[in-house]
């Protein structure tokens, strides 16, 4: 599956878009240990210090976060438009 990324997580995964093995039914926790795994600096990024989510990154499962679905746990449907978004900041 892919994954859209999105920000300071581009340059870790290497471009918009993370190629997984994950695939359908497989939770969206087993994704992230997938992405962890792959990509070990993106650790610091999505986790914080006791391993859990960081409460400002967002994983939105066509369009709805998924902390308001069923969260990490939950089985990644067919056809899963997910993506992931770290906090973001800019202007003046």
């Amino acid at each position: 599956m892919q994954v859209r990324v999105y920000a300071t997580l581009r340059p870790i995964v290497g471009g918009p878009k993370a190629n997984l093995e994950t695939d359908v039914g497989d939770t969206f926790r087993q994704m992230l240990d997938e992405m962890l795994a792959r990509w070990p600096a993106l650790t610091r990024e999505l986790l914080d210090k006791e391993g859990q989510l960081r409460s400002n990154i967002h994983i939105f499962l066509n369009g709805r976060d998924v902390r308001y679905l069923d969260g990490l746990d939950m089985p990644i449907p067919e056809n899963a438009d997910v993506c992931i978004f770290p906090p973001v900041g800019g202007g003046r």
